[in-house]
């Protein structure tokens, strides 16, 4: 691996984000408004200051090696720091690894990230936990090519609205609720008759539409819905190339293989005590003969869940639609599956305050008559590494 630059992404911590939150004043200040609202001080300072040991650690082990690095934090990571390294490096956790990840759009750029509290998160994406526990050898183990190179598929989103309302689809970062300054969006190829992207359907209207792809490639998963979650989701749907649905849910959830074990599984997933209710039922009123033992529940349920995951590098898509409302005999409302694979998910909105959300971190305006087209390239994969469970002599 080529490691002569290296750039270290910066988790943000609840310090960092509290000092923004109240625009940089003392810390003195900000320790009396946090102890006034029940906050614990102490704890928030004491994982502020692991964690910047932990990125200082990487980046004197790294110049020891005779790499440079540069550091970068939420607000400072841009397009020219990721330009200029050979490896981004995300210290934190998974979440910092989605951050680092969403804005690397170079296929060959490796993202490697290091778990900066294995004690206390697991980390899925990062390296194994002994990485962290042995950053030096970690590293020399990186450099010497000791490891197995993986491409992790992500999701393009490509945005169709009124020419109009174009420039109102600006980024909002999540964990600041701040609109993020990011380089412009990229405009996607036209459809010269009715100036509509490729691949997307003009469902019988004849008016000029504008498209861009947005900024940002999902490597997890893609949430829309509205912003108020006691709130009613209206969605029309189209699953690669079939008719269109109109649905309404609490949002649509569409993943990547990378985040079939996140949140597309918390949602789809089927608790023990479930599967014991409907294997009594079963037993009971239906005279079926079955193993009614908790076990037994247990390894249906997890036979069950194991199959909502799939391969990282798989170039499908994986949707749900969260909470369907039907009034048609359930569970078989007509022209749709709740949940299934699909090549591509294209969506239109009739919301009124819905945000479409990237790794639930970046969300974008998805209101009325705005439509996204959500799709897997091979182009968009991110190229990261995997390690054994054990240092590797």
């Amino acid at each position: 691996m080529k490691m002569d630059k290296c750039l270290i992404v910066s988790k943000a911590t609840r310090y960092d984000y509290e000092k923004h939150s109240h625009d940089n004043i003392s810390d003195v200040e900000l320790e009396r408004i946090l102890r006034q609202r029940g906050s614990d001080y102490d704890m928030i300072m004491a994982n502020h200051r692991e964690q910047k040991a932990f990125e200082e650690g990487i980046a004197k082990n790294l110049k020891d090696m005779g790499i440079k690095v540069e550091m970068a934090s939420r607000r400072t990571y841009n397009d020219e720091l990721i330009k200029w390294c050979d490896v981004v490096v995300p210290c934190g956790g998974d979440g910092t690894f989605l951050l680092a990840a969403s804005r690397v759009r170079d296929p060959n750029k490796p993202v490697i990230g290091l778990n900066s509290a294995p004690h206390k998160s697991v980390g899925r994406l990062c390296l194994p936990t002994w990485c962290s526990n042995d950053v030096k050898g970690a590293l020399h183990a990186l450099k010497e090519g000791r490891f197995r190179w993986m491409r992790r598929s992500r999701i393009r989103t490509t945005v169709t609205c009124e020419p109009k309302h174009l420039d109102t689809i600006t980024p909002v970062d999540l964990h600041t609720l701040h609109y993020s300054r990011y380089p412009p969006v990229h405009s996607a190829e036209y459809n010269t008759d009715t100036k509509r992207p490729l691949g997307i359907d003009a469902q019988g209207d004849n008016s000029t539409l504008a498209t861009k792809v947005l900024p940002f490639l999902a490597l997890n998963e893609v949430f829309i819905g509205e912003s108020v979650t006691s709130r009613v989701s209206v969605l029309r749907l189209q699953i690669d190339n079939g008719k269109w649905t109109h649905t309404k849910s609490s949002g649509l959830c569409v993943t990547t293989g990378t985040g079939s074990t996140s949140w597309h599984f918390s949602i789809n997933c089927l608790r023990t005590h479930s599967v014991l209710e409907l294997m009594k039922i079963l037993a009971q009123d239906y005279n079926v003969k079955l193993d009614t033992s908790l076990e037994k529940a247990r390894e249906v349920a997890e036979r069950y869940n194991k199959k909502l995951m799939f391969g990282p590098e798989s170039e499908q898509l994986a949707y749900s639609v969260r909470e369907y409302i039907t009034f048609e005999e359930w569970p078989a409302p007509r022209g749709l599956r709740v949940r299934d694979r699909a090549s591509a998910v294209c969506v239109r909105s009739h919301c009124t305050d819905a945000g479409l959300v990237i790794d639930g971190s970046v969300s974008f305006p998805f209101n009325d008559g705005t439509e996204a087209l959500l799709e897997i390239h091979p182009e968009d994969s991110l190229m990261t590494v995997q390690m054994d469970d054990a240092l590797p002599y």
